[in-house]
């Protein structure tokens, strides 16, 4: 069972996907990230690049929908979405591939100068894609690189994920990973 904790944060974690605000996660929510990326990237939409990210996003949100969308209305809504989570959440190795991947996915759209480190402006970019503020996202990086070296590598963002997802200290400062909670 989700504690109190983990509730609010993947509702900010949902909040974050349903770009278009309409109750639920969907394609068109995915589409409209990749759009975003797109632009982020300078990408053509007949580019390498564009089909590289829209294929990557697109195979997340089919995946999640074939897990989630238990209705199957074509959308995920919040009882959806944590339902999904408390199944993750409650099975080591599904938690770790999805981590993992959500991780490997973050790197491959953001880490654009190839250094294999999320430097500020590139986690600001993270951001952007999903609609939210350039100076939220800087503001949460500085809380998240705490050993203030400038940038997160893989092994910082998978400690931050087990922070996010699987942890109950309400001081942590994994909990920020997609902007404050409760809102």
């Amino acid at each position: 069972m989700l504690s109190d904790l983990q509730t609010l944060k993947l509702t900010r974690y949902f909040q974050v996907y349903d770009v278009n605000e309409d109750g639920l996660v969907g394609v068109a929510d995915f589409e409209r990230v990749v759009a975003n990326m797109r632009v982020l990237h300078g990408a053509i939409d007949r580019s390498e690049q564009a089909h590289r990210l829209r294929a990557a996003y697109m195979g997340h949100w089919e995946a999640l929908r074939a897990s989630a969308d238990v209705d199957r209305d074509g959308g995920v809504d919040l009882d959806e979405w944590l339902a999904y989570w408390e199944l993750v959440l409650a099975d080591d190795r599904r938690y770790e591939a999805e981590v993992e991947a959500i991780v490997d996915r973050l790197f491959r759209a953001f880490d654009t100068d190839g250094d294999d480190r999320i430097g500020s402006d590139e986690f600001c970019n993270f951001f952007a894609a999903f609609g939210l503020e350039s100076s939220l996202g800087r503001s949460v990086f500085v809380e998240l690189d705490t050993d203030q070296d400038g940038a997160l590598s893989r092994s910082e963002l998978l400690d931050i994920g087990q922070e996010f997802y699987r942890g109950n200290d309400p001081e942590a400062a994994g909990n920020l990973l997609f902007g404050p909670i409760g809102l």
